[in-house]
This record gives C-alpha cells, sequence and structure tokens, in this order.
C-alpha cells in the first residue's frame, strides 16, 4: 500500500516535519511515517496492538532512527513492531 499524503497527519518532533498514518485491518494496526519534506523518502511501517497511544508515533520515530531508518533517503519500507513496551526490527 503506497503512503497516503492527503489523510495523513503531520506531526513537528525534534525540529523535524513528519506526516504519520495509522491503519486498522484485519485485527491489527498499522502505522506509516514519512518525513514530510522528502520525496520518495523511506517509508517506516510499523506493528502496533489494537490499542494505541500518541507517544508511540514518537517511539516509532526514535526507534528507527537509531535503527537505521533513513526517511530523506530512497529504500524499501523500514519495517517494525511494537511488542512487549518497545520495538523490533522485522527482515523482509
Amino acid at each position: 500500500m503506497s503512503f497516503p499524503r492527503n489523510k495523513a497527519t503531520r506531526k513537528n518532533y525534534k525540529d523535524t516535519q513528519y506526516l504519520w498514518y495509522m491503519a486498522h485491518k484485519d485485527g491489527k494496526t498499522e502505522l506509516q511515517i514519512e518525513m514530510t519534506a522528502s520525496v520518495n523518502g523511506q517509508t517506516l511501517i510499523a506493528d502496533l496492538p489494537r490499542i494505541v497511544n500518541q507517544t508511540m508515533i514518537e517511539a516509532a520515530i526514535d526507534y528507527g532512527r537509531k535503527a537505521g531508518w533513513t526517511p530523506d533517503q530512497a529504500g524499501p519500507p523500514f519495517r517494525c513492531k511494537y511488542l512487549r513496551g518497545q520495538f523490533t526490527r522485522l527482515e523482509d
């Protein structure tokens, strides 16, 4: 699924603008995040539990940046999962 920029919400976090979008499907929640200014940058896709809070968005950004997510460069989606209070990387 491509990133739905027209339905996404803006978030300014640590002096960087991001767009994020959540979709609930098949009993799970999927969070997608892109850098606002980046065209064709790498998208972060996180599998979240059914109950989500706003701090998970910031935690996903922090985890992704530390683990190698490069939203300002092209690349395959960076996939991770929130499990037991923390994010872990999912390999393709």
